[in-house]
């Protein structure tokens, strides 16, 4: 079926492109047109060209038009497109320097924060350290103090030698009898040495160098034999002395304590002795007996041919135990740190080095050896020749056999100079400053105050300690010292506040809050009772039964306005006589209102006399002292221009009729031409003298003249 739709579709077209050419033939030949169808007919044809030409043009200006338009429309495609986009980068860039912006202030914040956090953290160690170091005042740690020494010794020195029974050798003398007695001599010593001071504890080692002499009295008797005669020789030696020297070098280690000027020490003292000479002088008696003699002869008396400056030998090391016992001079001999006032130094109490740093000392000493240190060689005390009856030679006692004991005593006194070594001294630590934060509230709000001024005083001596300054919403931090303190606050709509306060510790921050009352402002508004126009008026404010007002104020010409702070306690009325309007007066029940006051205006045939309007007298010139009346009246009529007024003059009953006459026509007269010199149009202003006769008070009172001597305004 579908093969054959196709093939009648397929024939039909044939046919009819074959048929068309057969129509053409055969359509009749057309009839030959008249002259006017052919005009008609090209006519027609012209028309019908123009028509497709105005259409092909038409088309041509729409195609045209809407190209235009799709110009335009891509344009401005185009252009939105680039403005989205600058707008897009612009964006970019403000979101860009917002971010930037953010970023700095953070950064600002972050350092602000920093160091504030830094600046606590400084005061904080601040008042540590100096708590620290008042805590080592309190408690004070025990110092160790350190000096050399320079010590002189003077004294008693003795060696004492203690004898053996075999002082003579046997043989040669027969042992007899012999007396000993210790003389002793002068001791001398220099001290080197250094010192340590702990508390009470006391230490002292160095050097010590001192010389010791001492004699000793011997008496003794002795026997001798000579062999080959037979005789005997009774020897008899009366005061035999022996002088010995002994020079030491030694290590002081001594352990102690001081309490207030007094002190103590005691320890060992361990010498070198150096070897040193002895010396003997004396006599002796010799007395023979021969046995072939009935009776015994004497020799005579003999000086002993002793030995001088022999040397001794001792052993080499001398150990003595030593003590001392002494005191201070410092009260007395030391340099007082203010000589003026020559206040003495306490007992035991040290001076800082580098202004009296040179201490002095005084003490009784002793030393005892308690080591045996004679190391002389045997031999014996006295010698003879063999063919002589005298002494041939001498040695020291200290030779008996070599073991004789020797030991030295050395007592005396003592004088030392110190010279203290400066420790490490701790540095005083300044106390850290305190600080005050003021902030000024609202007392009612409690909220900061955007400005505020401040100055506090010390309460002490009054002394201003911080100077007027002005106080931000965030507040005010000053440093202050330790003491009382009163703060002075002053604002803008504010009553003045004094409030006082304290600064007791060191390092510590007082907050202080400043909170000011509000103080009430009286607000006033005047305007025409009839408009509600605003009335540039004065306004006199009195306080009770005061007749000078206490406030004169003065409303703003645009809105009528005035706003005045009254001050506390009195009660006040405010009277207001507005040139033009009715005088009113009334009480202020409180000083915070606002009070909206309507002056009802002068009408039209109603009379009010010019208050404060001056003459010279009888004379129609208008004193100085009426510029605020004459003021007021031109304002009025100023801010009234459709008023007519008509100015009236009165004068008293003095003087005669004409002459007042003429005198209140003049002073009428004079009040008009100064409105119209201020620029009042003279049709608004009419002038008349009614002399004296329309009084409004007697004439028989000065007060009552006055009153009658009078301009007055009639509005027309």
């Amino acid at each position: 079926m579908k093969n054959l739709f196709q093939h009648i579709l397929i024939a039909s077209v044939i046919l009819s492109l074959n048929a068309a050419p057969i129509a053409v033939y055969a359509m009749p030949e057309p009839v030959p047109a008249t002259q006017t169808d052919r005009q008609k007919a090209a006519a027609q044809k012209q028309k019908e060209a123009e028509k497709r030409k105005k259409e092909q043009a038409k088309l041509k200006a729409q195609r045209e038009k809407q190209k235009a338009a799709e110009a335009k429309k891509r344009e401005a495609e185009k252009k939105k497109a680039a403005a989205a986009k600058d707008n897009a980068k612009k964006q970019a860039e403000r979101d860009k320097a917002a971010e930037e912006r953010a970023k700095v202030a953070q950064e600002r914040q972050e350092a602000q924060a920093k160091k504030a956090a830094a600046e606590q953290a400084k005061e904080e160690k601040a008042l540590r350290d100096y708590e620290k170091y008042q805590e080592s005042l309190e408690n004070p740690k025990t110092e160790v103090i350190s000096y050399f020494n320079l010590g002189l010794r003077l004294g008693y020195a003795a060696m004492m030698d203690k004898l053996n029974n075999a002082y003579m050798g046997a043989g040669t003398l027969n042992q007899s009898n012999a007396l000993q007695q210790l003389k002793g001599g002068p001791g001398a010593g220099l001290d080197v040495t250094y010192n340590l001071e702990y508390g009470h504890f006391l230490f002292e080692t160095g050097l010590d160098f001192r010389f010791l002499n001492s004699t000793s009295a011997y008496g003794l008797t002795a026997t001798r034999i000579d062999q080959a005669y037979g005789a005997t020789y009774d020897y008899m030696f009366d005061n035999l002395r022996e002088t010995r020297n002994m020079l030491g070098i030694g290590i002081p280690v001594m352990f102690g304590a001081q309490f207030s000027r007094y002190f103590f020490l005691l320890g060992a003292k361990l010498h070198y002795e150096l070897p040193m000479g002895y010396s003997h002088r004396g006599q002796y008696d010799i007395v023979v007996t021969d046995p072939a003699l009935l009776e015994p002869y004497g020799m005579g008396i003999h000086n002993l041919n002793g030995q001088t400056d022999t040397k001794m030998q001792f052993k080499p090391i001398d150990l003595s135990i030593a003590a001392e016992v002494g005191i201070d001079l410092d009260e007395w001999l030391q340099a007082q740190p203010d000589k003026k006032k020559a206040k003495k130094v306490k007992p035991g109490q040290r001076q800082p080095f580098g202004r009296e740093h040179v201490h002095y000392r005084v003490s009784l000493f002793a030393e005892y050896g308690v080591l045996n240190i004679n190391n002389t060689p045997a031999a014996l005390p006295v010698a003879f020749a063999g063919n002589n009856v005298e002494v041939n030679n001498t040695n020291t006692f200290l030779a008996m056999n070599g073991d004789t004991k020797l030991n030295n005593l050395f007592v005396g006194a003592k004088f030392a100079i110190q010279f203290e070594v400066p420790g490490k001294k701790e540095r005083p630590v300044p106390p850290p400053p305190s600080y005050t934060i003021f902030s000024v509230v609202d007392a009612n709000t409690n909220e900061p105050l955007p400005a505020a001024i401040i100055e506090a005083h010390n309460t002490a001596n009054g002394k201003i300690v911080v100077r007027e300054k002005q106080i931000s919403p965030k507040g005010l931090r000053q440093k202050h010292a330790l003491g009382s303190y009163s703060v002075d606050a002053k604002a803008e709509g504010y009553y003045n506040t004094t409030q006082t306060y304290s600064i007791e510790n060191v390092g510590s921050t007082e907050y202080v809050t400043i909170a000011m009352r509000h103080r009430p402002v009286l607000r006033i508004r005047v305007t025409n009772k009839e408009n509600g126009q605003p009335v540039p008026a004065t306004v006199h404010i009195y306080q009770s039964d005061v007749t000078e007002p206490a406030y004169n104020l003065v409303t703003d010409s645009a809105s009528g306005s005035v706003r005045r702070m009254l001050a506390e306690g009195p009660s006040y009325r405010l009277h207001i006589a507005q040139m033009g309007y009715d005088t009113l007066e009334m009480a202020i029940a409180n000083i915070g209102d606002s009070m909206n006051i309507q002056l009802s205006p002068i009408k039209k045939g109603e009379v009010f006399i010019v208050k404060n309007l001056h003459f010279a007298t009888n004379k129609t010139r208008i004193l100085s002292s009426s510029e605020e009346a004459l003021n007021d009246l031109y304002m009025y009529l100023a801010r009234n221009p459709q008023v007519r007024i008509k100015i009236i003059g009165h004068t008293d009953n003095v003087g005669k009729d004409a002459a007042n006459q003429k005198l209140s026509d003049g002073r009428a007269n004079a009040v008009m031409k100064d409105l119209i010199e201020r620029g009042i149009a003279p049709e608004r202003i009419q002038a008349e003298g009614r002399g004296e006769s329309q009084p409004i008070d007697t004439n028989d009172t000065d007060e009552g003249r006055q009153n009658n001597r009078r301009v007055e305004i009639e509005i027309l």
